[in-house]
């Protein structure tokens, strides 16, 4: 530690410039007295920040003020001239009148230089007689824009603070730390630290480390990770923790002597002892996807099992904790005081309010016992005793008097019954609020890991729930859509619970416990009657939504404890490194039809546009520092809302604004993060988060290796003609509206139309057809109009160009007749050949017959029912199979009328009855496999089971054709959809040793798949949002069971969060996806804990097209903390806008 010389060698030659003028109020001739040891302010009492450093401009002034005993003094108040350091002497002169600071000066012995020391005046300063702590607000706001200035421009050397002048080459080292931290909330986030224990004290083994030991944890089935461990007991001690921790909103620093102090940078309020808080109980659990972040919940919960609630703190009321049989039998003091303000009147006399018996004490206290005592571990033992149903009756609760409504009885009617007590059970309970999506999921994991003693109760929308005593002491984890406690939060007449009749009910057999069923009031959801001991929302980022219910009604609930779980906090903030492979790959497969890149309309080369968002931006004064932007203070707010609303973190939940003021907006500064401000808020989300750096995961587990190829194909010549006649027609807007205006399309009053177009385009990459034919009819009519315009607004030559190719492509569409003809039907034409002309032409739809049959085109729906027939009837003629295409088509043209949208809502339905059907059957076949596998057991002791001895019993195919039938000779070749021929070559390949997961954002897609692989006799089932959720989850259950079904296709938004689907190995995206984020937590479906197998990932795109042009501008973006709109983003607008 640096020893600090009040009394530094003295320069007697030494003037200060400052000295000469004759506004002086001070006479430096005298020599300064001594400090007094009894000022507070003395500056041996104060904190040496260390010193300011000025260039003397007027240094050739004589100075007429000399020192005796010390050369430094404190610096003179006098009217300044104008040179560049006024500002700095005006700061201090009025930070030192406010006694924010003092300072003392002196002259370098070159007389160029002016050394001023800075003491710092704590805000706690002892004997200050609270001088400090009742400013003006004006004077505190000037004050601390001085400081915001004055603070990073202190430096600390030692030399300095004598006033040496040395040169020296060492970095210097400031009071405040000025070294530029460019960190994104993504690497904040990233580089928080693994939690780490508090350590045990007294000689107690708190819960926390004997978890981290390895204590088993009652009820829980599975062995937990090493890691996982330390986030239960990271969870736990956060919990149990109400000791006062230090506020996150302070930063230490370190002064001149070595000894620390605090400053809040939002406030510049520094204090010479770190300020404490009350701790949260509870935060985010925002684990890497894919680590087991269900199970850890699952683990705190089983292990905290036994611990009950405190009541819910009232500066105002006295609440003790009771039981019924307490409450109204005990002659003890305090119930009798309850009893007796609650206006309680027992049949039961005084006098017979007898002694309790000491069964009946034991009843009483280890219900309401603040010693953890797990009674389930004794379950079995009370009922055997017949203990247990008076142990489970006896539920504990307090009397919550409601102060604001007792003071409202002037206003009420008179005759209006006074309001008595809410009844308020403590249980310790967890409530579990999920999305649908994820509910099934939850209810799997729970039998997953869980033994068949954990009571869980699950409730739907329909669900009519228990009253609030069964609630609360019936079960150990109540789980509710998110959906289903939204309409919760309508029954919510608290006031309606103050009015409620004491409980009359009788007592259970031979004991005192009463056995309630009292049936509470039906405007007052049962939740709002419990003092919940934890409340836990999954994927809670929804909880980051200002406007959301959830955080409305969580606040009138009565919670101990609350989590949230999630892997993505915000936008951008994600953990998906787990397991993640560096090799990952790029596949050019050239094996589908190609074409000439120049068929494709208007491509041009893609090359990065400059976009600064996600990097750091030069600021005004030329310095590298990353500003951050609107995007930044978006997810700053959603992080606020969760700590701030949700969370109800003491510093932030008085007021709401206070994260904002404190942690915003230091942050998002317009030059960047003030000094301390990215140290606050990385303080800040490690008192919430708990989460384990990737490094110290994989020191306990290692995933597979996982690896992405993205593959390259070239559209087939007929999607190339769809796909250029919706990009004609977006040129042709480009150019007729001179790209200004509404009528332009990229115009800002248009963005919802311009979403949906560009859908189109990306939907036309894989197949599309559309009714109006892209308008190229329209085109053609108005060519001649369009280039009139154009020649006659002098457009340029290259628009004149690209009109002419956009015209041209258009005219190429319009007289193809068979592509006409495949604008009536949504379906994939799939070729064949070997097929008869009567035969063909009965089954294919009308239009596709119409050529000069140099290919046969049949949709696949329309080849299943061919096949189908024909395996029923395998002599059929071909007369009799002629006439059944004729009917079928007949009958589809009077459900139809030839209208795509509705004959593929049509085909859609028939899909999933169909897969209805299939898996009713699969659960059947499933259910006698375990029959089997029972009796099997019981039969060899529970022994191993030899592959050799059972034989699975399936049911046949279907019967290969005959000769003689009129299909033998038929073949189907590839689909006109490049990337639907490669997801079934890939399907055909791998999938009877490998499961596929294969995403799309878009439902049509996916059906045109799920036809494909039908037409395949390849089983699949479809997760989109058109599929009832109880299908849903039914399906996904079947799909990790089964080993009939081998393909799961799932739409992007629903299956890109919670779902665990380990038993697929390969992964397919039909279309680049956009955001990184969004396809790395689709990949972790699959590539999490449990997957053993390795993981392949295929991405595929069209060349030369947008979504070429979409994946490297993704690419380009990627690591940026900012990912823009497609729409917005600038390299996708110049290439879509030509």
């Amino acid at each position: 530690m640096q020893v600090l010389e009040e009394t530094p060698r003295t320069l007697l030659s030494s003037h200060c410039p400052f000295c000469t003028t004759s506004s002086l109020q001070v006479n430096l001739n005298q020599e300064q007295p001594p400090a007094n040891s009894s000022d507070p302010l003395a500056l041996s009492k104060l904190l040496p920040a260390g010193t300011l450093n000025v260039t003397v401009h007027d240094g050739q002034l004589p100075c007429t003020g000399t020192s005796g005993s010390d050369a430094w003094h404190s610096i003179p108040a006098r009217d300044l001239p104008s040179h560049p350091e006024d500002a700095l002497f005006r700061g201090l002169a009025f930070l030192t009148d406010h006694l924010f600071l003092r300072t003392t000066c002196r002259l370098g012995a070159n007389r160029c230089t002016l050394f001023i020391r800075v003491y710092l005046v704590p805000d706690d300063l002892p004997n200050t007689h609270d001088r400090l702590h009742f400013r003006h607000e004006r004077v505190v706001k000037e004050a601390r824009r001085h400081l915001h200035g004055i603070l990073p421009l202190i430096e600390q050397a030692t030399a300095l603070w004598n006033a040496d002048e040395i040169s020296s080459t060492a970095q210097p080292k400031f009071f405040l730390n000025r070294d530029p931290d460019n960190r994104s909330m993504a690497e904040i986030y990233s580089d928080l630290r693994s939690p780490i224990l508090d350590p045990a004290s007294d000689g107690h083994t708190p819960l926390s480390h004997r978890i981290v030991a390895g204590k088993a944890i009652w009820g829980l089935r599975s062995n937990l990770y090493g890691y996982q461990r330390r986030s239960v007991a990271a969870m736990i001690q956060k919990e149990m923790n109400t000791s006062p921790v230090p506020d996150p909103l302070y930063i230490t620093l370190t002064c001149m002597s070595g000894t620390r102090c605090y400053l809040q940078p939002s406030t510049m309020i520094l204090l010479s002892e770190c300020p404490k808080v009350a701790p949260a109980r509870g935060g985010i659990l925002c684990e890497e996807l894919g680590t087991g972040k269900t199970v850890m919940i699952l683990g705190l919960v089983l292990a905290t099992i036994g611990q009950l609630p405190d009541p819910e703190e009232s500066l105002v009321d006295n609440r003790p904790v009771f039981t019924p049989l307490g409450y109204q039998h005990f002659p003890s003091r305090e119930c009798a005081t309850a009893r007796a303000r609650a206006s309680w009147t027992s049949k039961v006399s005084t006098a017979d309010r007898h002694v309790p018996s000491l069964v009946e004490l034991l009843l009483h206290h280890v219900r309401v016992s603040r010693d953890v005592v797990n009674l389930r571990e004794y379950e079995d033992e009370l009922e055997a005793s017949h203990l247990w149903p008076l142990m489970n009756g006896n539920t504990p609760f307090y009397h919550h008097y409601n102060v604001d409504l007792a003071t409202q009885k002037r206003s009420r009617p008179r005759g209006a019954p006074d309001l008595g007590p809410r009844v308020i059970y403590l249980t310790p309970a967890t409530l579990v609020v999920v999305p649908l999506a994820l509910l099934g999921q939850w209810d799997r994991e729970i039998l997953k890991h869980c033994r068949s003693c954990v009571r869980c109760l699950i409730v739907h929308p329909s669900t009519n729930l228990p009253d609030a005593r069964a609630l609360a002491s019936d079960y150990d984890v109540s789980q509710y859509l998110s959906v289903g406690f939204r309409m919760e939060s309508t029954r919510n007449k608290i006031e309606n619970l103050h009015r409620l009749k004491p409980c009359s009910c009788p007592c259970l057999p031979s004991s005192r416990v009463p056995d309630c069923h009292c049936p509470g009031d039906t405007k007052v959801t049962p939740l709002l009657q419990i003092r919940w001991k934890r409340l836990v929302i999954d994927e809670g980022h929804i909880s980051g939504n200002i406007t959301t219910i959830v955080n409305h009604f969580v606040r009138q609930l009565s919670i101990e404890r609350k989590w949230i779980v999630t892997g993505t906090p915000t936008s951008n903030i994600l953990g998906l490194s787990l397991g993640r492979a560096n090799n990952e790959k790029e596949e050019d497969l050239d094996e589908i039809v190609s074409q000439s890149e120049s068929d494709v309309l208007l491509s041009t080369a893609v090359s990065p546009v400059t976009n600064s968002s996600g990097s750091p931006t030069i600021n005004g004064d030329g310095s590298n520092i990353r500003i951050w932007g609107r995007y930044d203070s978006h997810n700053l707010r959603k992080l606020g809302t969760m700590i701030g609303d949700f969370l109800a973190v003491p510093q932030f939940r008085a007021d709401l604004k206070n994260f904002g003021f404190h942690i915003s907006t230091p942050l998002c500064d317009r030059r960047g993060p003030r000094p301390g401000a990215i140290d606050v808020l990385t303080q800040v989300m490690q008192m919430v988060m708990v989460r384990h750096r990737i490094e110290d995961v994989e020191k306990d587990i290692v995933l597979p290796p996982m690896q992405h190829h993205t593959v390259y194909m070239d559209l087939n010549e007929y999607s190339l003609k769809s796909y250029n006649a919706l990009q004609a027609g977006i040129a042709i807007n480009a150019i007729d509206s001179e790209r200004t205006g509404p009528d332009y399309l990229f115009h800002p009053s248009r963005a919802k139309e311009l979403q949906r177009t560009i859908e189109n385009l990306l939907q036309g990459l894989f197949w599309s057809a559309s009714d109006t034919l892209y308008n190229v009819d329209q085109i053609c009519v108005e060519a001649d109009k369009f280039r009139a315009h154009a020649i006659g607004r002098q457009t340029s030559p290259e628009d004149l160009g690209l009109l002419e190719q956009a015209l041209r492509h258009a005219a190429v569409a319009a007289g193809d007749e068979l592509w006409r003809a495949m604008q009536n039907h949504a379906d994939v034409p799939f070729k064949v050949s070997g097929l008869d002309s009567d035969i063909f032409e009965a089954w294919t739809r009308a239009g596709l017959d119409s050529n000069d049959r140099e290919i046969d085109l049949v949709h696949p729906n329309r080849l299943t029912d061919l096949r189908s027939v024909v395996r029923k009837r395998p002599l059929i003629t071909r007369k009799k199979l002629v006439e059944e295409g004729n009917n079928r088509i007949m009958e589809e043209n009077g459900r139809m009328a030839y209208k795509p949208s509705k004959s593929h809502e049509v085909i859609h339905a028939d899909q999933v009855k169909k897969m209805v059907k299939d898996v009713k059957g699969e659960i059947e076949v499933l259910k006698r496999r375990a029959e089997l596998m029972h009796v099997f057991e019981e039969e060899h002791d529970g022994g191993s089971m030899d592959d050799t001895t059972v034989t699975e019993v399936v049911p046949l195919p279907g019967s290969e054709l005959v000769p003689s039938s009129s299909l033998s000779g038929v073949m189907v070749g590839p689909s006109l959809s490049t990337k639907l021929n490669y997801i079934i070559s890939e399907v055909l390949r791998y999938s009877t040793q490998e499961k596929f997961l294969i995403f799309s954002s878009s439902p049509l897609t996916l059906a045109h798949v799920a036809e494909g692989l039908l037409l395949f006799e390849i089983k699949c089932l479809r997760y989109t949002s058109d599929v009832q959720q109880a299908l849903r989850e039914q399906w996904v259950m079947t799909f990790e069971s089964s080993d009939t079904f081998r393909v799961f296709l799932m739409e992007l938004k629903l299956g890109a969060r919670g779902l665990n689907l380990i038993s697929a190995s390969r992964v397919i995206f039909c279309e680049p996806v956009w955001h990184p984020d969004v396809e790395s937590q689709a990949i972790k479906r699959v590539h999490r804990i449990g997957q053993t197998r390795p993981v392949t990932v295929k991405s595929l795109v069209i060349r030369s097209t947008a979504e070429e042009a979409m994946f490297a501008r993704r690419e380009y973006l990627k690591g940026s903390d900012q990912i823009p709109k497609m729409t917005t983003e600038s390299g996708m607008r110049q290439f879509i806008e030509v």
